[in-house]
């Protein structure tokens, strides 16, 4: 494949990209530290990040840490790494303001280290958005523990970019997470926020699913359903009324939510995806530097030919950046 320069890229009008990662030098070493392997991780700088923006034409960036975020046991050095990655983050904002912007890693599931992560990412280092993980070590986003987290989240309409995660334990199969357990792991996440009102309860979050939403779009109805059970059996009110009504309130909850188009570059996943959701609800992601230059080219270049003419009216399509 030829990328010689920006002429190349399949889109006539700059892209923004709200699924594009960073990899600070000191989370490598904190990563080393904690015994993690990191053999796998790509070189990266903002020099790469701008290149590959240049040659595809994705005028803006929105920057986050990848999973496995930043606590690995220990709240006090997650919470101490966090701060470390977001100041990184918004130095690098502070020098190309025009090309990039960035998401806040909180010290998940700390859910105290998290609320000050969050006042300081948000009113000192101006972020406009975070970055969570569907869990962390087995505690999942929409848990009962985690309302604290998310009633700040709704006060502060903040938008929240919901990525997968390694789930804990043993597995010889743990090769296979980044194809089958991470899409259900978002499902997971997701479920979990429906059965306990995280949505109903914190209308103001602004919710972007990863990876096109995992196996959400292709579910979403029979996930929607946890919105009408409860421990021990049904909300019959909600089943009735919503009967009455001819609705499906645990449907509509996906259908609010906005979803990134990592992982959907395919003739399975975006049509699912456009069935559940309008364009305006699906933000391009690149997934770089885990997806190559190569790759982020080939998945622009099918989304524009699937969407066709509909991109050409609707630029929502290739997104808003999660802030």
């Amino acid at each position: 494949m030829t990328m010689s320069n920006q002429e190349d890229t399949p889109l006539a009008r700059p892209l923004t990209d709200v699924h594009h990662h960073l990899i600070p030098p000191a989370y490598l070493a904190a990563l080393k530290t904690a015994g993690l392997e990191t053999k796998g991780f790509p070189e990266w700088s903002p020099q790469r990040s701008l290149e590959m923006m240049d040659r595809l034409g994705i005028e803006r960036a929105s920057l986050s840490i990848s999973s496995p975020g930043v606590w690995f046991g220990d709240d006090a050095k997650a919470r101490e790494l966090a701060r470390e990655c977001n100041q990184y983050a918004a130095s690098i904002v502070q020098s190309y303001p025009e090309r990039f912007e960035a998401l806040a890693v909180l010290p998940f599931p700390d859910t105290e280290g998290s609320l000050q992560e969050l006042a300081y990412a948000t009113d000192t280092l101006g972020m406009g958005g975070v970055i969570l993980y569907s869990n962390v070590q087995g505690r999942y986003v929409g848990d009962p523990e985690f309302d604290p987290l998310m009633a700040e989240l709704h006060r502060r309409h903040t938008s929240v970019l919901l990525h997968p995660n390694t789930v804990p334990g043993e597995d010889v199969n743990a090769p296979l997470y980044p194809w089958a357990e991470y899409p259900v792991d978002l499902a997971r996440a997701y479920t979990r926020m429906v059965y306990r009102d995280v949505l109903v309860r914190y209308p103001s979050i602004r919710w972007v699913l990863s990876h096109a939403g995992g196996v959400v779009p292709f579910h979403a109805e029979r996930l929607g359903k946890a919105h009408y059970a409860k421990d021990g059996g049904l909300r019959w009110g909600r089943i009735l009324r919503d009967l009455a009504l001819k609705r499906h309130r645990g449907l509509d909850l996906a259908k609010g939510l906005c979803y990134d188009t990592v992982g959907a570059a395919n003739p399975v996943t975006l049509p699912s995806l456009r069935s559940l959701v309008g364009p305006e609800q699906i933000l391009f992601g690149s997934n770089f530097p885990w997806d190559s230059t190569e790759s982020v080219y080939s998945s622009i270049r099918y989304l524009t030919e699937a969407t066709g003419r509909q991109q050409e009216k609707n630029p929502n399509l290739v997104g808003k950046a999660a802030s």
